[in-house]
């Protein structure tokens, strides 16, 4: 089997997954675009986050994951066959950011989150100015995402709760072309803008 063909499968695993045991919701995918280089940008509130705002997305999409996560010999043979970027969660990794950058612009889909880790008590956090880096460089837009129960279905230092209820809507695509931002550089205000309109996603 190919990588895409091993990717369809865990994508299909999932879809089944979340469908059967998390009463799994999808809205908005019509936000998704159908051509280019895009960012999904979400809150993160658990593990289950990458498979579900990635599961039901057709478009060609990358996830990150930790770098310290790419143990040889065999998580560093099989991460990249779910597309998983390495990232330096630890310090500013330009070289991961040179990455996440290079993907987007050759016209795949990239899954960020802005916040960096995941949520302590299921609230929104501060965004990173990562995020607003990754936009100034690549050019492409942002799709704000939100998800609605992960935290619940897996809270930060718990354990998987079957059968509650997980829902993921994506809103309007964001271009920052032109934006002031840019011109001055203010990476975390970009975040912050992004950061708002997962916000407003109800």
């Amino acid at each position: 089997m190919n990588t895409d063909g091993w990717f369809r499968l865990c994508r299909g695993l999932c879809q089944i997954y979340f469908r059967l045991f998390h009463d799994f919701r999808v809205e908005g995918l019509d936000h998704i675009p159908r051509a280019g280089g895009f960012f999904v940008a979400a809150n993160h509130e658990s593990f289950f986050d990458p498979p579900a705002v990635g599961c039901e997305i057709e478009r060609k999409m990358f996830f990150l994951a930790r770098k310290t996560l790419f143990v040889p010999p065999v998580m560093d043979k099989l991460l990249p066959t779910i597309r998983a970027l390495p990232v330096d969660q630890e310090k500013p990794d330009m070289t991961g950011l040179k990455r996440i950058i290079d993907v987007a612009r050759r016209g795949n889909g990239v899954l960020l989150f802005p916040e960096g880790s995941r949520t302590l008590d299921g609230h929104l956090q501060p965004a990173a100015p990562g995020l607003g880096l990754a936009i100034a460089k690549s050019g492409v837009p942002v799709v704000p995402a939100r998800i609605f129960g992960a935290f619940a279905a897996w809270p930060r230092g718990g354990k998987p709760r079957l059968f509650t209820p997980l829902t993921v809507k994506y809103g309007a695509p964001l271009t920052f072309t032109g934006s002031p931002h840019l011109k001055t550089k203010n990476y975390q205000a970009l975040s912050d803008e992004v950061m708002a309109a997962i916000a407003k996603i109800q």
